[in-house]
């Protein structure tokens, strides 16, 4: 008898939300409940990695990559341990992070998302832009929730 390797399932959670800092808690609220319907420890700290890339991307995309009336996608994909975070907005351009100061209280959102993510990309289209990071969940121990 020859073992056949099952592909590892993918999980797959999107949600649309309106461009407005409001939502930044409300999207981080679902994610949080997505990764513990998928049995992730909510409380462990990889989910936390997952969850604070999350809220950069999408404060960023708020912040920066949106006007009034738009809107952002969210998507969460997660395979054998590995949550892929995507966030796309509506500006396809692609800035430049700007210089920061040691007592300013922005620019350092991005230089988090490089440190915690495993990989860091950009895709752009004619219309949109999108951010992604793939974030270790590993770690946590699956099973546990809330």
């Amino acid at each position: 008898m020859v073992a056949v390797e099952q592909p590892t399932p993918v999980r797959h959670w999107t949600g649309t939300f309106v461009a407005d800092e409001a939502v930044v808690p409300i999207v981080r609220h679902n994610a949080r409940s997505q990764l513990g319907k998928w049995g992730w420890d909510v409380n462990g700290a990889h989910a936390g990695d997952v969850l604070l890339v999350l809220t950069e991307l999408v404060a960023n995309a708020i912040r920066h990559g949106s006007g009034p009336g738009d809107s952002v996608v969210v998507c969460l994909d997660e395979t054998g341990g590995i949550c892929q975070v995507e966030v796309q907005d509506s500006r396809p351009d692609r800035l430049l992070p700007k210089v920061f100061t040691a007592r300013g209280e922005h620019g350092r959102g991005l230089i988090l998302v490089d440190r915690l993510a495993l990989a860091v990309g950009v895709t752009t289209t004619v219309t949109t832009k999108k951010v992604w990071a793939s974030v270790g969940l590993a770690d946590d121990t699956p099973g546990v929730t809330q």
